[in-house]
């Protein structure tokens, strides 16, 4: 029998709320002058809630509206300054330690005459990719950075709606039924004229349809067995008939399990009624269209490759403890796979972890060599005496190393001082030189001027000789 939902309700909590960067404790810190706090939280509608998953929700769906009201005994003395509502999704590590994993959209909201409205919001990822972790709501009503009250939600399966549920799905049509459960009687709730009716299920195409879209049956038995046998008038499993096995419902099962091999089975329904025929392939399509065994009507099968399974329910009972047996070992194989999967992904996560610290390591010896020492006893060490005497040869170097500087400079003093001498001396020979030659040109230069002039002086004399005697 289906399990009836417990109420989505909000209890107190004092645990601690690990963040990216700190530890919050959600412990109440302050408390009202003025008698007790009311809280009223409303959401728009409830979470989904099935009995395999509990409270579920889709990742791309905004989360429903909540709606919190917050109230003290006394409304008239209340204030509802820099007073805040904060809405967060987190997972449980351990108890009373609680980390967050976010939301998108708007997460704190200003409590406005004391009521505060969330909407548009989202969870950001799923329990998938949280090693399975439930998501829960947590909702911390505060004073600036004072807690007045913290409340979390009922855990939560938050999945992506092509991932966590095809697969869900997927195991309600492999999972085998206790061979019981073929004398059961089921019935359609449904709606006719304000009145709640019940549609009966028989072994027909209508009994087919009715079963597969009644919302009233919860966890119902989607195996190919159960449908073949529960509505044999109108579904059955054909085989290829060149295939030869000891036993088909076995084969069949190994096959339905397989996601990689091409079946060689097919499942075959029939219908005269057009509406009904289109409904019953639309829910067969979504239900089995993921696997590799065909859907087909069977107007459109070839009977003579194909050949029908013949199945009753005693068959099915010599079977089932083999197919239990079967089950077990498939579903061991591949836990052991994901276990396998799982250790060498976490072998990675380990090599390349070491990686990066060993990078880091050497970045950090590059940069100090005394980081390279892990045990400091082992640090060289030097005496008070040693380092004493350390210093006094320092100082001495220095001061040697002053005292060769300063010889240095008066010998470089020195030698420009005599080098600044030799060339004045040369100057001073050069320019004697040279003024001793000047005077020895203005000698001769006087003489010659003196022999010219003494001989203009004679030519004149003898030009007036000349004309004395011309005249007489």
């Amino acid at each position: 029998m289906p399990q009836q939902p417990k109420g989505f309700t909000w209890t107190q909590t004092t645990s601690t709320l690990k963040t990216k960067n700190i530890y919050q404790s959600l412990i109440q810190r302050v408390t009202p002058n003025l008698g007790p706090v009311y809280l009223k939280i409303d959401t728009e509608r409830e979470f989904q809630h099935t009995n395999d998953l509990g409270w579920n929700w889709h990742k791309s769906w905004n989360i429903p509206n909540i709606s919190v009201k917050l109230s003290l005994q006394n409304d008239q003395c209340a204030q509802w300054i820099n007073c805040q509502v904060q809405l967060m999704a987190v997972k449980l590590l351990q108890p009373d330690l609680f980390e967050e994993v976010g939301l998108e959209g708007t997460t704190i909201r200003e409590l406005i005459d004391g009521r505060a409205f969330f909407t548009g919001v989202k969870f950001n990822s799923t329990t998938y990719n949280h090693q399975g972790h439930r998501f829960q709501l947590i909702l911390v009503i505060k004073e600036n950075e004072n807690i007045i009250l913290s409340l979390q939600s009922p855990p939560i399966f938050v999945d992506s709606r092509k991932s966590a549920r095809d697969e869900h799905r997927q195991i309600q049509y492999i999972s085998l039924f206790d061979p019981k459960y073929l004398e059961r009687s089921f019935c359609k709730k449904e709606k006719y004229q304000n009145d709640i009716v019940d549609a009966p299920i028989d072994n027909n195409e209508n009994g087919l349809h009715n079963y597969l879209t009644a919302p009233n049956i919860r966890n119902k038995i989607k195996h190919p067995f159960f449908l073949a046998l529960k509505f044999s008038r109108c579904f059955s499993i054909y085989y290829s008939g060149n295939s030869q096995v000891e036993n088909h419902l076995i084969e069949f099962q190994k096959q339905l399990m397989s996601k990689s091999q091409i079946s060689q089975y097919s499942l075959v329904f029939q219908s005269n009624n057009n509406r009904i025929k289109r409904k019953i392939q639309d829910s067969l399509i979504q239900l089995f269209g993921q696997n590799k065994i065909q859907v087909i009507e069977k107007k459109h099968l070839n009977e003579v490759i194909y050949k029908k399974i013949e199945l009753n329910q005693d068959d099915y009972k010599q079977v089932y403890n083999q197919l239990n047996l079967l089950m077990q070992s498939i579903n061991g194989e591949q836990q052991n796979q994901q276990q396998d999967f799982k250790q060498e992904q976490q072998e990675a996560i380990e090599i390349e972890g070491q990686l990066q610290i060993k990078q880091q390591f050497n970045h950090m010896e590059r940069k100090s060599a005394f980081r390279k020492y892990k045990d400091f006893e082992k640090l060289p060490t030097k005496t008070f005496e040693d380092e004493k005497q350390e210093i006094l040869n320092n100082k001495l170097e220095i001061e040697n190393y002053d005292k060769i500087q300063k010889i240095i400079k008066i010998e470089e003093n020195n030698n420009n001082q005599l080098l600044n001498q030799q060339q004045q001396i040369v100057q001073n020979i050069q320019g004697n030189q040279i003024n001793q030659l000047n005077s020895n040109f203005s000698y001769l230069f006087q003489q010659k001027i003196q022999e010219q002039l003494i001989q203009f002086y004679l030519i004149q004399q003898q030009y007036l000789l000349h004309q004395i005697k011309s005249s007489m």
